[in-house]
C-alpha cells in the first residue's frame, strides 16, 4: 500500500517543479507558468531562522515607527464635521483676529498646560525661553554654535507685542518664519511644524490663551 506524501513534501515538490519549469519569486512566492498560470507558493528565504515561511503577507508590507513619515493627512479640501477653517492670505488678516468667544469660555488652564507640555515644551522649554531638551540634539558648528533657526524665546518683547491673531498664525503655520513664508506659498526653513495639520483650531486658540497668560506683564 502506498502511503500518501505529507503536505510539506507536496509543497516542496511543487516549489521545486515551479523553480525548474516556471518563474518563481524567491521573496514573495509569486509563481508564473507559461504566462497563463499564476499562483503563490511558500517563500523559501536564502537566510533566516525558518526554512519555509507559509504566511508571507506580514513580511513584506510597509512598516513605520511612531512619528515616522510618511504621515497620512486628510484629503485636500476635505471639510471637517465642525466646518472648514478659514485660511487667510496675509499676516495682516491674521493679526486682526481675536480669540473666539467659544474658545475663551471653554478655556481650562490645566488642559492648556497639557497641550503645551505635549506639543511645545520639547522645543520652547518649561520656561518658554526656547531652551527645550531638543537643543541637546541640535546641529552645531565646530565652536558649539547652534546652526540655523532655533526655537523662539516666547518670553521676548517681540512675542509679548504680538497680537492674539499673530500668535495664532505662528502656531498655525510653523512659527514667525513659517508664517511669513507659507503665506506667500514659499518653502519654509523653520523647524517648527504647521500645527494646523496636528491640532484643531480650538486647540490652537487654547495655546494662544495659555501663552498670553504666561507672557503678559
Amino acid at each position: 500500500m502506498t502511503r500518501p506524501w505529507p503536505w510539506t513534501a507536496l509543497i516542496a515538490a511543487a516549489a521545486l517543479m515551479a523553480v525548474s519549469t516556471a518563474c518563481y519569486d524567491n521573496d514573495t512566492g509569486r509563481t508564473e507558468i507559461g504566462g497563463a498560470i499564476n499562483f503563490k507558493l511558500p517563500v523559501f528565504p536564502e537566510t533566516g531562522g525558518n526554512a519555509v515561511q507559509i504566511f508571507t503577507e506580514m513580511h513584506y508590507q510597509p512598516s513605520y515607527r511612531a512619528q515616522e513619515g510618511p504621515r497620512l493627512h486628510p484629503p485636500a479640501d476635505s471639510v471637517p464635521i465642525a466646518g472648514k477653517e478659514l485660511r487667510y492670505s496675509s499676516l495682516d488678516e491674521y493679526s486682526g483676529l481675536t480669540i473666539p468667544g467659544v474658545a475663551s469660555r471653554a478655556y481650562d488652564q490645566s488642559q492648556a498646560q497639557h497641550l503645551y507640555d505635549i506639543n511645545c515644551q520639547v522645543c520652547h522649554g518649561s520656561t518658554l525661553r526656547g531652551d527645550g531638551v531638543i537643543l541637546s540634539l541640535w546641529p552645531q558648528t565646530e565652536d558649539g554654535t547652534l546652526k540655523g533657526p532655533i526655537p523662539a524665546d516666547l518670553t521676548s518683547d517681540i512675542t509679548k507685542s504680538s497680537t492674539d491673531g499673530d500668535l495664532f498664525a505662528f502656531i498655525t503655520l510653523g512659527g514667525r518664519q513659517g508664517a511669513a513664508a507659507r503665506i506667500r506659498d514659499r518653502k519654509s526653513t523653520s523647524p517648527m511644524p504647521q500645527f494646523r495639520l496636528l491640532l484643531t483650531e480650538d486647540e490652537r486658540w487654547t495655546l494662544v490663551q495659555f501663552l498670553r497668560g504666561q507672557i503678559s506683564p
